[in-house]
């Protein structure tokens, strides 16, 4: 995990793997994700004068995080290198407990800090969670992250480099999502882990399924049908056998492109071997170019392919089993045919640097024709635009990848951007973080919001569903939201919506009350997206996070011009101390699904936590608290 003082003013060089003691650094940063996520959505922290903590060093910042366990009669002091008011500090471990009533601290690692905290929940809230589900997963991240970061170690200018692939970010992620506390877990992919895994460069062919048309649902946005664009791809892909095109593709069969993992575990399935043997169904094996896992797993991308292949996967990753939804495959091609409207010309007339990444087609076979009583078959596969082919996938990152921790002493990848920029352009870094993350907010969170505000429809656009281009002096170009799951239609606004495209609501299944796609949006745009790079600029010591909140708080206030009867989306970010947060925590500890909720208010746990936008002062005078960030007790208790 990287600190904010250790940083020199030019990027740091790769760390030799020989120095990097993997599981050390895997434990420290299942620490800093974990402690940060109880202490963020339960509020159980304090901080204190160092020398007034049961430990034996100085911190950087002379702070010391103070988190009480009452119910056990435990408190736990984690020394501070930074404290951030967007609230995701970063930690000088080890940490300690010990009884509150004194006696001599014990060091507190990650297995016993979650088993401590989890057992608080469990006695606060009830026995209602899954507390023990949540212990495994814990260990089993913590052990995949060791594996991560033991193999990417020594790869510094790959992972964080300022010049880069898409291909190369997405398969960075080393840490995952850095508030969550189980941000490796993937349970059920045991098996063949690594051969799949993004952050060890995955790469492999897909499994194709020739299908009777008889037995396969599809939809197309596209002039031609989804069977026909596959069928396109093939014949553009060299690494097709000729005896393949000659075999299938002169055919009316549809051809079906499976993850190989999920794949195999269909085809030992009973019914699915009942059509193998009706010729209804035959499995054609791995063919053609490979494939690329990213920052999803699923989600399956080749450099000179048209499409990128999201498939069903039947593992759970975080939070959710991985499987595409009935309703989802029928919600992205409704919205390509949403953008085909005068709204995407609008959009695209008003804001050229911002776009939304099409999923027009998919494919599944029939539950039907497997016997099953449900709306999935488990063959559902999505097709989505890629529109990061040849030059287009140069300087394009998810936001995720871009702002997250370097191993050991390496800067992130966004602290190289900025400190190269600095260097070249003789300027100061904190005056190029400015200027760099207002262009960022003109790009995303400017048409996000505006987006929900004026026409009704909102982005589900946290830091992994972002994908940034960089131009090629480092500044964001482009900024392009993906997903075919996160839409919201808040009921106040859709007629309008209604008018552009009849009956776009029922079939995106998005339609809900405004207060429920409030909060999703000011979580998922600001409190996550906008709040999370603010964050990642304080953590790489690039400049105060308190100047970066003036500057959103401002442009927060400019969107009011937006704003509409029924929506209360600015007014709780700009006048009130708590804001309604997506608890990952929580949620995990009360085992929700979020993909397979009954409705859009049953997803996850919001909870309310601090909100630093609330006392930003102007960008003018936030910035007059000084140009780097420090992490300085006199500046960070403002």
């Amino acid at each position: 995990m990287t600190h904010p003082h250790s940083h020199s003013p030019t990027p740091t060089t790769a760390t030799d793997e020989r120095d990097v003691d993997a599981a050390r650094v895997a434990r420290e940063a299942t620490v800093h994700s974990f402690l940060n996520c109880y202490c963020h959505e339960t509020g159980a922290d304090e901080f204190v004068a160092a020398a007034d903590a049961p430990i034996d060093r100085q911190p950087a910042s002379g702070l010391v995080l103070r988190c009480p366990l009452p119910n056990q009669g435990i408190e736990c002091f984690v020394p501070v290198a930074y404290r951030s008011p967007t609230g995701r500090h970063l930690f000088d471990l080890p940490a300690s407990y010990r009884a509150e009533d004194g006696g001599d601290p014990v060091e507190l690692d990650y297995a016993t800090l979650a088993a401590l905290a989890t057992k608080e929940l469990e006695i606060e809230r009830g026995a209602d969670g899954s507390r023990d589900d949540l212990l495994e997963r814990v260990v089993r991240s913590c052990r995949r992250i060791e594996r991560y970061v033991d193999a990417r170690a020594g790869d510094e200018d790959v992972l964080y480099g300022t010049d880069f692939t898409f291909r190369e970010a997405e398969q960075s992620l080393v840490f995952g999502h850095l508030r969550h506390p189980t941000p490796k877990s993937r349970r059920g992919m045991e098996r063949d882990a690594e051969r799949y895994a993004p952050e060890l460069e995955g790469s492999f062919q897909l499994h194709y399924v020739r299908a009777d048309p008889e037995i396969v649902e599809s939809e197309s946005a596209r002039e031609d049908s989804a069977a026909e664009w596959v069928h396109e791809a093939l014949r553009e892909d060299p690494a097709v056998a000729e005896s393949v095109l000659e075999g299938y593709l002169a055919e009316d069969d549809v051809l079906l492109p499976v993850h190989p993992w999920q794949a195999e575990r269909l085809f030992e399935r009973d019914a699915v071997r009942e059509l193998v043997a009706a010729g209804k169904l035959e499995s054609l094996g791995e063919l053609g170019r490979g494939f690329h896992p990213t920052t999803s797993v699923r989600t399956l991308y080749a450099p000179d392919s048209p499409f990128m292949v999201k498939g069903s996967l039947a593992v759970e990753i975080t939070n959710s089993l991985r499987t595409n939804k009935r309703p989802e495959l029928e919600r992205g091609v409704a919205i390509s045919d949403l953008l085909a409207t005068d709204l995407g010309d609008d959009l695209r007339e008003r804001y050229p640097g911002f776009d939304v990444i099409r999923d027009p087609a998919y494919l599944t076979i029939d539950p039907d024709a497997l016997g099953l009583e449900g709306d999935e078959s488990g063959f559902e596969v999505v097709l989505r635009e890629n529109p990061f082919r040849g030059e287009a996938a140069r300087r394009a990152t998810p936001v995720v990848a871009l702002c997250q921790d370097g191993i050991g002493d390496s800067d992130s990848r966004l602290g190289r951007v900025v400190r190269a920029i600095a260097d070249r352009e003789g300027r100061d870094a904190a005056a190029v973080s400015e200027e760099w993350f207002r262009r960022y907010l003109s790009i995303s969170v400017r048409p996000l919001l505006w987006l929900y505000l004026e026409r009704g429809i909102g982005l589900e656009a946290h830091q992994q569903n972002s994908v940034l281009t960089l131009d090629e002096a480092g500044y964001p170009d482009e900024f392009r939201y993906r997903d075919n799951q996160g839409y919201y239609f808040p009921e106040s606004a859709y007629e309008r919506l209604e008018s552009l495209l009849p009956g776009v609501g029922e079939r995106a299944g998005s339609v809900c009350p405004d207060a429920v796609a409030d909060e999703r949006i000011r979580y998922y745009v600001v409190l996550n997206n906008a709040l999370g790079v603010i964050n990642a600029f304080g953590t790489a010591g690039l400049v105060d996070e308190h100047r970066l909140l003036a500057v959103l708080r401002a442009e927060l206030e400019s969107l009011r011009e937006f704003d509409r009867p029924g929506t209360s989306i600015l007014d709780p970010l700009l006048e009130s101390e708590t804001v309604p947060c997506k608890a990952n925590l929580l949620t995990r500890f009360r085992g929700l699904d979020e993909l397979d909720a009954p409705s859009l208010d049953e997803q996850s746990v919001y909870a309310d936590v601090r909100n630093p936008l609330v006392d930003a002062e102007t960008p003018e005078a936030a910035g007059s608290h000084g140009s780097t960030a420090t992490g300085d007790a006199g500046e960070v208790d403002r």
